[in-house]
């Protein structure tokens, strides 16, 4: 690591920890890559992971690599997945919760032969990360020069794990708050489409289509005095104050793409009626 001093290092990892934390972020993944370059940066290694367990799988994940030469070349291999099963010293150290550190990966007969023979790592550094008291992944780091880490670098890499595990767990509460929005905005949309009948729905959607009174009577096969009443409904049980609105309304609820007319020019009327579930009405107290 440069430089060797203890003053100079300890000031490279300080400067990386402020940077972490710096991270904005809000998606996990390139947030993790971004702390991977970060730390590969300042450990001068050729290779950084941030592996994330997935129960499901019972397998590492890199959910962030350095944006290096060997972490390019890692993604191709497929050694971006560690199933646990498979053993090596990424998976004995998530088992354990014990770090480790060699300066010869080469020499050890515990490690996957892909890491030390197609990536050609001699130098390694895992230090287990911990997201609310609970073991979550680790970090590794890389070199394919020999005797390339210290005992000084292993201790520092725990603070770093730690952040990093900070980083991790701000991330995925971003991830769960943006999840958790998302599925009520969609269950408030539903329950405001519920405002209205499935006629009004139709009749929504084409409005937003663009079509006027006339149209969609003759699309729907009704009269024009239905569609008004209709929309009139609509407006009132909508809170809406005109045909444009509502409109936006079909938009912005997901009931009109505006890839639709496209689709539907290509299918013949009758099947289009059927297809939206419109059957003809035989008078205006049908609807």
């Amino acid at each position: 690591m440069v430089p060797s001093d203890s003053a100079g290092q300890d000031n490279r990892v300080l400067v990386m920890l402020q940077r972490l934390l710096a991270i904005r972020d809000a998606e996990l993944r390139p947030a993790l890559d971004q702390a991977s370059t970060l730390v590969a940066e300042t450990f001068d290694a050729d290779k950084v992971d941030i592996f994330v367990y997935r129960p499901e799988a019972d397998t590492l994940v890199a959910l962030g690599t350095s944006l290096t030469p060997m972490g390019e070349r890692q993604r191709a291999l497929g050694l971006n997945r560690l199933p646990l099963s498979n053993g090596g010293r990424a998976a004995w150290c998530f088992r354990t919760g014990e770090a480790y550190l060699t300066g010869h990966a080469d020499e050890d007969t515990a490690e996957l032969r892909g890491v030390v023979e197609q990536l050609r790592v001699r130098s390694m550094m895992n230090y287990p990360i911990e997201v609310d008291g609970e073991r979550r992944g680790l970090l590794q780091v890389d070199s394919a020069r020999p005797e390339h880490f210290t005992a000084r670098d292993l201790d520092a890499l725990g603070a770093v794990a730690g952040w990093i595990g900070l980083i991790l767990h701000r991330a995925e509460l971003v991830e769960r708050m943006t999840s958790d929005a998302e599925r009520r905005g969609r269950r408030q949309a539903g329950d405001e489409v519920a405002r209205i009948t499935r006629r009004q729905q139709e009749i929504a959607i084409l409005l937003a289509e663009g079509l006027s009174n006339a149209a969609i009577a003759e699309r729907l096969v009704i009269s024009e005095g239905t569609v008004a009443n209709h929309i009139e409904h609509i407006l009132r049980r909508l809170e809406l104050q005109s045909r444009t609105q509502v409109a936006v309304w079909a938009v912005e609820r997901g009931l009109y793409r505006s890839d639709q007319d496209a689709d539907e020019s290509e299918v013949p009327t009758d099947r289009r009626r059927s297809r939206a579930g419109i059957v003809r009405d035989t008078s205006a107290a049908a609807d």
